[in-house]
């Protein structure tokens, strides 16, 4: 991305909080890969991360106003988008499945799908799993990633540790 399409996209922030809509969609636009592939890792269903991320998108419109700085706007955004994916998981486990879904044909492919460390990052727990995402896929800090997930920096830094040990493991010295 280049210095002036930068510039565009952070004046986008003040623009959708004074209510322009265009200027709303171009942020959820730059975002929405990663929010994809957060919500693909947490929920494990594609029916149910879009349905986060349609839930998210609508939370952040509404709430766009509270933002406090605008350049935090990407962290705020996940950060709705992971307290809706746990919202779902949370529903997930009060509901009975009465029956098998047919997966969404033409729906976004993650272009990580294929990648051995992706697949193996489904044997973490989840509060491990996030924090890899967010730190080698979103190159987010430790630093925002605590402040994203409102936990402790040592706590992300133990997460971490915590989590490339057991993809050690699973992979082999491969990493």
């Amino acid at each position: 991305m280049d210095y002036k399409h930068e510039q565009l996209v952070d004046m986008d922030v003040p623009m959708a909080k004074n209510g322009d809509g265009e200027a709303f969609g171009r942020l959820i636009h730059k975002n929405k890969h990663s929010m994809y592939r957060i919500a693909k890792s947490i929920l494990k269903n594609e029916y149910d991360a879009e349905d986060a991320i349609g839930a998210a998108i609508l939370h952040a419109y509404a709430k766009i106003y509270s933002l406090r700085k605008n350049e935090n706007f990407s962290h705020w955004l996940l950060k709705i988008l992971i307290n809706e994916c746990y919202a779902i998981i949370r529903k997930r486990t009060k509901e009975i499945y009465t029956s098998e879904f047919i997966a969404a044909q033409g729906t976004y492919e993650d272009k990580h799908n294929d990648d051995e460390l992706t697949n193996s990052l489904n044997y973490l727990e989840d509060d491990q799993k996030i924090v890899v995402i967010l730190f080698y896929y979103e190159d987010m800090s430790l630093k925002d990633i605590s402040k994203t997930l409102h936990v402790p920096e040592g706590t992300v830094k133990s997460r971490l540790y915590r989590a490339k040990g057991k993809l050690r493991d699973i992979l082999g010295n491969s990493i």
